[in-house]
This record gives C-alpha cells, structure tokens and sequence, in this order.
C-alpha cells in the first residue's frame, strides 16, 4: 500500500469492480472496506472475473488519472502466466492479431512442457490491453488456456470441466507518479502457476 495506490491479488470468480446494481464482492470494495486509514479504492485496470493475480487501484481520482495515463501509454509493464492446451513451441511468439478491429499485441514464451499432461505453462507479455486479449490470442493461435469457458477448445474442455481459468496477472511494474521511482510488484509465490 502507497497511500495513493495500492496492488492486490485479486483471486478468480471475484469482480474488479461492480455494475450500476452492486459492487459488494468485489475487490474495490473489499479494499475500501480493509484499508487503513479508510480511503476511496479506484479501480485503474480490470482482470476477467475468472483470472486471478494482481490489480491495480488508486485512492484518489487524481492518482487514478495519472495511473490510467501510464496505462493509456503503454508505461506499465504487465506479465501473466497462463497454462494451456498442448505443446507451445520453445521460441518467443508475437501475436498481433487486432480485436475488435483495435490493434492488440501480445509476447508468449514458453516457460514450462509437460508432455504427461501435454500443456504448456507460458508467459505472456501485452503491450494493449484488450478485453480478453491473451485469451483470445492463445485460443486463436491453437493454445487454448486450460479452464477458458469463452474460447477453449470444446473438446478439450471435457477434461478440465472444473477447473478454473489458468490464467493470472503475475508482475506489474511503473515508474511512481509521485515519488519518480521504478515500482514493482510480483503475485506471491503460492499463487503462481508452475
């Protein structure tokens, strides 16, 4: 906690943030309600409901401004892992396919192969931040992420039926509005996918 922001984990089956009707499960509500001193919590980025790792909120609307400016930007770096859906070839990918006729780029490595459960764990770097962009672009390019209920694999999906979304934001790092100095914050290990 910065006092003007703060990164939480943000666990899946929770919201960024509420709707016009309700906002009481989500985690701009969970932090207001938890921080001290109490201050407003303004949501700067969004996870998908079913992806887990960390989010970004600020405690005034003017730290919210300067922080979506760096987003709006590209000077947030942000890095997520993902498990997915057979054998990810072992040199760096850039996927640049637009969504919704938006350009939208994304950076996958392959950190990890198990070939007894043939998946892949990789690292997705995104220079846009796209609805479902790193969803999109695995399934799209053959390597859906395991749990991904909105573009798997169908077939595949019988196999992890209750499994959650392998997907979380794992790194986030910014150079501070406030004090100019480089910040980053890493997911804990527990949470990280292997």
């Amino acid at each position: 906690d910065q006092q003007q922001y703060s990164v939480w984990y943000k666990p899946s089956g929770v919201l960024s943030q509420g709707s016009k009707w309700s906002d009481h499960c989500t985690v701009a509500r969970w932090a207001e309600q938890h921080l001290l001193p109490e201050r407003p919590a303004f949501i700067v980025h969004r996870l998908d409901k079913a992806a887990n790792g960390l989010i970004l909120l600020a405690h005034s609307k003017k730290m919210a401004n300067q922080l979506s400016q760096l987003f709006e930007n590209r000077q947030i770096t942000k890095q997520y892992r993902a498990r997915v859906f057979g054998e990810f070839p072992t040199q760096r990918v850039n996927i640049t396919e637009s969504i919704d006729n938006k350009p939208a780029i994304s950076h996958v490595e392959r950190l990890k192969f198990d070939s007894e459960t043939q998946t892949s764990v990789v690292r997705v770097d995104i220079e846009t931040g796209r609805k479902h962009q790193i969803r999109k672009h695995l399934a799209g390019y053959g390597y859906p992420i395991m749990g991904d209920r909105l573009f798997g694999n169908k077939q595949l999906m019988e196999s992890d039926n209750e499994m959650d979304l392998q997907l979380s934001s794992t790194f986030l790092s910014f150079v501070c509005p406030i004090d100019k100095m480089s910040k980053e914050f890493f997911i804990p290990k527990q949470f990280e996918l292997n």
